[in-house]
């Protein structure tokens, strides 16, 4: 996301040239990696089984929203920004414009999937600081 100063954004709004942000923000799960301290380990799931591992580097910034029961234990879920990749880097700015992509898709296809789950078996959406989570049977997942 980009800060504008008030008059630069009234002037690119007023001249049809705001660019749309890039959203390159994700919610999960977050560990430190005891053997590289170099990275953060992530998870999209709610049962800390997967873990990727992010190096700091492509980390634009980090909130912790919470913390959330996992079976035994807790972990810190956390909202993490990836950073923008350098105009040069090919690779990593097709990673971006995909992940943009797929991210702008997944609202409708989130909830056609839940609206399926929730008829076969009793689940509910819940809300934990703008975090939607499907919650059935006991268990719940992140809808991102």
């Amino acid at each position: 996301m980009r800060t504008y100063e008030p008059s630069e954004f009234i002037s690119q709004l007023s001249t049809n040239q705001l660019v749309e942000p890039v959203d390159l923000t994700l919610f999960g799960l977050v560990k430190v990696d005891e053997n590289d301290s170099s990275v953060l380990c992530f998870s999209s799931s709610l049962s800390c089984e997967q873990w990727i591992s992010i190096p700091i580097s492509l980390i634009s910034s980090v909130a912790h929203v919470r913390n959330v029961k996992c079976k035994d234990h807790q972990h810190p879920l956390a909202k993490v920004t990836l950073a923008e990749p350098e105009k040069d880097d090919a690779s990593a700015r097709l990673f971006m414009q995909l992940f943009t992509q797929a991210r702008a898709n997944a609202p409708a296809k989130r909830m056609a999937k839940s609206k399926a789950i929730m008829a076969r078996e009793e689940c509910e959406v819940l809300e934990f600081d703008d975090v939607p989570y499907l919650c059935c049977g006991g268990e719940c997942w992140i809808l991102l």
